[in-house]
């Protein structure tokens, strides 16, 4: 069983491979076609990759990634996001029941944003393991917007809140799932949240980016666990 972890920017794949490896997995550097990865913990189970920042690149570098690792059982957007819930704090982590893409504009038709399920297993399991054993931080389950677009404005964020009934706010997810979907692969969007999407977000999304991704290598390393038939200790 493997999961592939792609992640946006290296600044987001350095915090994660650090916590990864303070929870004991082991690490060797792979190539996986034209790009870099790292494989941790026996027999590969999880691969983490940079996955291209926005939409379009996301989904070329993932697919990419897909198509040349064997025996692939789910794909994870693992990144940071700006929380839209007014709850969320600097660290917990969401996990996407759906990736809503709020930039895709209709024009003509009178349609709904497209949005992508995730995989249903991997949230049952999750759920039920992080119930019995919660971490250190808050994870919610709920819906991620997805667009290129920085979302630093309350008024905005607000905005985006209301009409997709999203959570928190992010850019790749939505390019992620329609790679997946073209390959016939589950996907699941999983993203810790570094700031509150407001005016602030440009003052403390770089130094929170840490903090957001280790929580997001715990619930990554949990799954890979619980999906494998582990324990999660």
């Amino acid at each position: 069983m493997k999961i592939l972890a792609a992640v946006p920017l290296e600044r987001e794949l350095e915090p994660l491979a650090d916590a990864l490896r303070e929870r004991g997995l082991t690490e060797r550097r792979v190539e996986i076609g034209r790009l870099p990865a790292l494989a941790f913990g026996e027999n590969a189970r999880i691969i983490a990759a940079a996955g291209g920042l926005g939409k379009a690149q996301f989904a070329i570098q993932m697919l990419h990634l897909i198509e040349r690792i064997e025996s692939l059982d789910l794909v994870v957007c693992a990144g940071t996001a700006g929380g839209l819930d007014p709850s969320l704090r600097v660290g917990d982590v969401v996990c996407a029941a759906e990736s809503v893409e709020h930039d895709f504009k209709w024009g003509m038709y009178d349609k709904p944003q497209p949005r992508f399920a995730g995989c249903g297993r991997s949230l049952s399991a999750l759920r039920d393991e992080l119930e019995s054993k919660p971490p250190p931080f808050a994870v919610r389950f709920g819906a991620i917007a997805g667009g290129d677009q920085d979302i630093v404005s309350a008024a905005r964020a607000r905005e985006i809140r209301e009409l997709h009934s999203a959570i928190a706010v992010a850019w790749e997810g939505p390019g992620g799932a329609r790679a997946a979907q073209f390959a016939g692969v589950p996907f699941l969007e999983i993203r810790g949240v570094s700031d509150s999407a407001d005016e602030s977000a440009s003052d403390v999304f770089e130094r929170n980016i840490p903090l957001a991704m280790r929580s997001v290598a715990v619930v990554l390393d949990i799954l890979s666990k619980v999906r494998s038939g582990e324990s999660a200790g």
